[in-house]
């Protein structure tokens, strides 16, 4: 019915009718383009601003890690000098402030998952991103069990505070490795922009 419609009113239409359906059609098609395009543009500022606060995020914790891991390897160096079960961690060791897990950050990348936003950035990117997060998240999980286990009074020896504070020394030296690996090949150009650049 519609196509005898259109045969009618071509039928009775002057000569430049079929121009202006053809004008009418391209400017159709041109808006949806250029409102495609315009979102892709918002959508790629978006993720630039969240890689950005993501470079931001791990800078925070390289400098927690980097201000721990000489008081980590401090204490193990102590402890391995005294050795033992008997080693009473508060009065034998010189410098001990309890254990110390770090807080490390990750509302930044939170965010980008729960927003889609990790899907608009190139795959080793956001690969690179999700492995650091998984080794800070490795690391929280020691962190949730130390503290539990002091809670409940399950540290009781030296050899059971120094398990903990290796644990921590080694998850801090794989997060080293993993941050540098995502500053040096993936964040560089990143941390020197403003979120809005």
């Amino acid at each position: 019915m519609s196509l005898s419609l259109f045969r009618r009113l071509r039928g009775k239409s002057s000569p430049g009718f079929g121009l202006e359906l053809l004008s009418i059609v391209i400017a159709i098609v041109l808006g949806f383009i250029v409102t495609e395009w315009r979102e892709s543009r918002q959508e790629a500022k978006k993720s630039k601003a969240a890689i950005w606060r993501i470079a931001q995020e791990v800078e925070l914790n390289r400098d927690a890690i980097d201000h721990m891991l000489p008081y980590y390897e401090k204490m193990l160096h102590q402890m391995d000098s005294l050795g033992g079960d008997s080693l009473e961690v508060s009065t034998d060791l010189v410098g001990w402030e309890g254990l110390n897990p770090i807080a490390l950050q990750s509302s930044a990348y939170q965010l980008a998952i729960q927003t889609g936003l990790l899907s608009n950035i190139d795959f080793d990117r956001a690969t690179a991103v999700s492995l650091y997060y998984a080794a800070c998240d490795d690391y929280s999980t020691t962190s949730a069990y130390a503290r539990q286990s002091l809670l409940l009074g399950q540290l009781e020896s030296g050899h059971q505070y120094y398990t903990v504070l290796e644990l921590f020394r080694q998850h801090c030296q794989v997060l080293k490795f993993l941050t540098h690996h995502l500053q040096e090949d993936y964040l560089p150009e990143v941390s020197a922009l403003s979120p809005g650049e």
